[in-house]
């Protein structure tokens, strides 16, 4: 592994890493087969399908997408960075590919100091990177992987998890240190950390769950308990003194998460006017987990109403994409967005493969017990 014991000391100084945690269990315990390998597939092609979906949106106001698109439920040609066709994604799944090559690349671990030369080698192509990644990255150059995070808790860290939910699908102690080893290379910041956990966290538990067996209670329960032990002093949130019922107070991103349940019968401008949904990982995640949750069984009106929210709709919407992905399989998502129009589909398949062959295989958590036969 990259990381040495005095930079670990420090990340735990600075409450950048987690404490040991004794729960360790998702749950629903995952059984592996050729369900829980769809699982795998969906999470990672439904991210990248909500990211590609979602980019022509980002930036918009949900008023403004409304407008100009109507419906947002295709891949629509573009005129960015690089002139891609229908189907590119950006820098969302850019860096979950290379969260799952680190992966790959370290028995299924995450080695920060590999994560960090990926990172720089990944600059030159980034697609969209927000300013906090950029800046990490381009310190990388001249500081060590566990001195190179700025103070940014925007959704850079959570957006790019989701392949170490699934390494660590049954061993959630190990999960929260990886995603905060993975977050604190470009994110150093205490929600950013939390976020990142929470995004692995939930893909995992969406993977593992049976069909038909989802319980929103037992979900966001679940989530709760694996991250309120976690430092997150909070943060107020955006334009409090312009948006009404607002205030200054901070926010910790676990207690906004915990308010999600009772607002899924909320219509989406009240909700959106309630979590926001921008970069900011207080408004970001908590608004997939709730596209998600309010049709959790209908995979095109989660990804199509997360890209039309608009602010970082391809943020919001490739992290509500892993997780309806994770929990219906990739079966269940439309195939005119998981056909050969998506960029790198079949490098998406094949490391959901890998992960989940990490997650059973000979070095696994069900190593010797026969529960890892495909």
């Amino acid at each position: 592994m990259g990381e040495t014991g005095p930079a670990m000391a420090l990340l735990h100084e600075r409450r950048l890493l987690p404490d040991p945690y004794a729960g360790g269990v998702l749950p629903w315990p995952p059984t592996p087969g050729p369900d829980l390998l769809h699982a795998y597939r969906g999470a990672i092609v439904g991210g990248a399908v909500g990211d590609a979906l979602g980019r022509p949106a980002e930036s918009r106001s949900r008023a403004a997408v409304l407008a100009r698109f109507e419906r947002l439920d295709d891949f629509r040609p573009w005129r960015g960075w690089s002139g891609g066709p229908v189907g590119t994604f950006t820098d969302d799944t850019q860096l979950t590919l290379e969260v799952a090559r680190c992966l790959a690349a370290n028995d299924g671990r995450i080695d920060p100091a590999d994560l960090a030369a990926r990172l720089v080698a990944w600059l030159p192509d980034a697609r969209g990177a927000g300013r906090a990644t950029r800046a990490a990255v381009r310190r990388l150059g001249d500081e060590p992987w566990w001195r190179a995070g700025v103070d940014s808790a925007g959704n850079g860290a959570a957006m790019r998890a989701a392949p170490i939910g699934l390494a660590h699908i049954a061993d959630v102690d190990q999960l929260r240190v990886d995603a905060a080893l993975a977050a604190v290379v470009t994110h150093a910041h205490p929600m950013a950390v939390v976020s990142a956990i929470a995004h692995a966290w939930l893909v995992a538990a969406l993977a593992a769950v049976p069909a038909g067996s989802l319980r929103v209670d037992q979900l966001v329960d679940g989530l709760v308990d694996v991250i309120e032990d976690l430092a997150d002093p909070g943060e107020p949130e955006r334009d409090w003194p312009r948006r009404p019922g607002k205030t200054g107070q901070p926010v910790r991103l676990v207690d906004r998460l915990a308010e999600v349940p009772s607002w899924l019968d909320a219509e989406i401008d009240d909700a959106l006017a309630h979590f926001y949904n921008g970069a900011f990982v207080l408004e970001s995640l908590p608004a997939a987990l709730w596209f998600f949750l309010r049709r959790p069984e209908d995979p095109e009106a989660v990804i199509v109403e997360a890209a039309m929210g608009g602010r970082d709709a391809d943020t919001v919407a490739s992290m509500a994409g892993a997780y309806v992905g994770a929990h219906l399989g990739l079966a269940a998502l439309p195939l005119r967005w998981t056909g050969p129009r998506l960029e790198a589909r079949d490098e998406l398949v094949a490391l959901a493969g890998e992960l989940y062959g990490l997650a059973i295989g000979p070095h696994g958590p069900w190593a010797g017990t026969g529960r890892g036969t495909r």
